[in-house]
């Protein structure tokens, strides 16, 4: 409701165009603590840009903040140094929760980051973070996050181009 109120001040940030989206998702998805509605921007870039671009443009952007917070997490497992908190052996006869965690981890990761990027939620920070903690491969970890997020993004910028383009067309506000 708030883009049909303020359309006209969106209505400016089209002129960003696609570097606008890939910023806005870049900083939001990273550990940056700026608090911009990537979302918001991908919506309505969306409704009056390409929506295919504006979704690809926005998951990369968003892909690569969100390996950014996995690399604070991997820089950060220098905190930890001389415990074996993230680095136990992992093996049978070691039926510690921390163990299996860290097993599993690196056995069914990626899934986990493809989900946690591809739903809005509160929880891929931290996801983010331990993964980086636990060592999982770099660029595995950006594919998967890459892929989750276009896939949120797409799906964003589509609901814009479909929802916010036939509202704004039936309105006259000019797209």
């Amino acid at each position: 409701m708030a883009t049909i109120y303020y359309w006209e001040y969106i209505s400016d940030f089209q002129d960003y165009g696609y570097l606008g989206v890939f910023v806005a998702a870049f900083f939001a998805g990273s550990s940056l603590p700026m608090p911009l509605p990537y979302i918001v921007v991908t919506f309505t870039l969306g409704g009056v840009l390409n929506p295919l671009l504006v979704g690809l443009i926005s998951g990369l952007g968003a892909g690569i903040g969100g390996t950014l917070v996995y690399l604070s997490g991997r820089g950060g497992r220098r905190l930890f140094f001389g415990t074996d908190i993230f680095t136990p052996d992992v093996d049978e006869a070691d039926p510690s929760r921390i163990a299996k965690t860290v097993d599993w981890a690196r056995r069914r990761g990626s899934i986990v980051i493809f989900i946690m990027s591809a739903i809005i939620n509160p929880l891929f920070a931290p996801m983010a973070v331990a993964m980086g903690a636990l060592k999982f491969r770099t660029e595995k970890f950006f594919l998967m996050c890459w892929a989750g997020n276009t896939v949120k993004s797409l799906l964003i910028a589509y609901c814009g181009y479909f929802g916010l383009g036939a509202l704004l067309s039936w309105l006259n506000l000019g797209i």
